[in-house]
């Protein structure tokens, strides 16, 4: 076996060796994943990924490992996401994700970042203990789903818009549930125009929102104004998505402190099919 003791950040890394050395690293994964170059440019404007604050591991110029972080704020980040791991099968059992961390976590702390979050599939055990030992801790329990809409209702006087420029001010106060990194409003408008925000106004008034990618047909968002609640708004938008769309659909990363939204997902068609850990370490 060869060992690797070689960690940088990955700014020489071009994204066709990311997606490639992505692809290999999650080959055996538990959910199968497959990523283009493409769809990772995507995942990585979306998530603002930053080539300077994620980390590889190499054998001369062959990445063995890496950790891809996004960063809250271009200029002066305090909160890094890491919005992917791996390592090949090739150098695995090496304990390169702790070693990655160890080497790296005083130079964030020194460079101002506090906090590095991650979500971890909750049987993902290797990988878990792979964070707990870099210091990460359980912060929320997230519920995925996935399916087709079943839905068949309709809200009297509801009148559904896609508006690809909404008023983020206003439509965030919806929100019940502080969402995670890849469904935060800011990463939706990165993801443009891969996503798209459709909203149901009534009486003039917009009274909720979904936003989804298109290509994929994930709900990043889906909320409605706390005054129109149980009045099938939500129904409405998930059913139009729907049949616009055309095709299953999923959401990810809904916080088990929060059962309405999954009891709404389930009578709407769309079935729990994995739960995640979001982590995080303070440094």
């Amino acid at each position: 076996m060869i060992f690797l003791h070689d960690f940088r950040d990955l700014r020489t890394a071009s994204t066709e060796t990311l997606s490639s050395t992505f692809n290999e690293a999650f080959s055996d994964y538990i959910v199968p994943m497959h990523l283009t170059p493409s769809i990772l440019e995507q995942k990585m404007k979306a998530e603002n990924i930053q080539r300077a604050w994620s980390i590889g591991a190499f054998n001369g110029n062959e990445l063995g490992a890496f950790i891809l972080h996004g960063v809250d704020n271009n200029e002066h980040p305090t909160v890094l996401y890491n919005g992917g791991t791996g390592v090949i099968p090739a150098f695995r059992g090496q304990h390169l994700i702790q070693k990655m961390y160890e080497q790296f976590i005083p130079y964030y702390k020194q460079q101002g970042i506090r906090k590095i979050l991650l979500e971890v599939i909750s049987s993902n055990l290797p990988a878990i203990k792979a964070y707990t030992s870099s210091g990460f801790h359980k912060v929320r329990v997230f519920r995925c789903y996935k399916g087709i809409v079943t839905v068949h209702k309709t809200a009297p006087g509801i009148n559904i818009r896609e508006n690809n420029t909404p008023e983020w001010s206003i439509l965030s106060t919806f929100m019940n549930m502080e969402p995670s990194w890849s469904n935060m409003v800011g990463s939706i408008q990165r993801e443009r125009p891969a996503t798209s925000t459709w909203e149901a106004v009534f009486n003039g008034e917009v009274v909720g929102y979904i936003s989804v990618n298109k290509e994929s047909r994930r709900i990043r968002n889906i909320a409605v104004h706390p005054a129109f609640r149980r009045k099938g708004i939500a129904n409405a938008l998930l059913q139009y998505v729907a049949q616009e769309l055309d095709g299953p659909m999923s959401i990810i990363n809904i916080d088990e402190k929060n059962p309405e939204i999954g009891a709404f997902l389930e009578q709407a068609g769309l079935q729990h099919f994995l739960s995640q850990y979001e982590m995080a370490v303070e440094i």
